[in-house]
C-alpha cells in the first residue's frame, strides 16, 4: 500500500497541471488490489475543502467523486464507514461534507456532541451543537 497525498489527487480529479495531472494519472493507474493507494482522512478533507474552496467544485461533484473513490478496488480510504454515513447524510441536507464527517467521527469515538462556532452546521448536522 501506498499513501497518497491531497496534491496527487488534486491532479488526478481537476487536471489542471499536465505534467503532474499525467504523472498522477499513471501511478493510480498502475494501482492494484494488491499494492492499493491509501487516502488518510486529513488528506481526504483537505481534498474537499481545496476543491469545494479553490477549484469552485459542487457538492453533486464531489458526491460522486467521493463514491468512485470508495467504489475503487485500488483505494484504500481511512473510515470509509464514516465517509459513506456523511454522504448519505448529504443527500437528506445542504450540509458540507467536512461538517458531517467531522460529527460523525466524534460520534464514532464517542463524543456526546461536537462544539462549532458555525451557526449552519449548529442547525444543520446532527451531533452538532452551537458554543454560545
Amino acid at each position: 500500500m501506498i499513501g497518497l497525498d491531497t496534491n496527487i489527487l488534486l491532479r488526478l480529479i481537476l487536471q489542471d497541471d499536465e505534467t503532474h495531472s499525467q504523472k498522477a494519472l499513471a501511478l493510480v493507474g498502475g494501482l492494484t488490489p494488491g499494492e492499493p493507494g491509501f487516502v488518510n482522512s486529513a488528506v481526504l478533507l483537505e481534498f474537499i475543502w481545496t476543491a469545494r474552496r479553490q477549484a469552485k467544485m459542487s457538492r453533486e461533484e464531489l458526491k460522486r467523486i467521493l463514491g468512485g473513490f470508495l467504489d475503487s478496488d485500488n483505494l484504500v480510504l481511512e473510515d470509509e464507514n464514516v465517509i459513506e454515513l456523511a454522504l448519505d447524510e448529504m443527500e437528506r441536507s445542504e450540509e458540507e461534507f467536512a461538517d458531517i464527517f467531522i460529527a460523525l467521527k466524534n460520534r464514532e469515538l464517542g463524543c456526546r456532541s461536537t462544539l462549532t462556532f458555525d451557526k449552519r452546521a449548529a442547525s444543520g448536522v446532527p451531533g452538532t451543537e452551537l458554543l454560545a
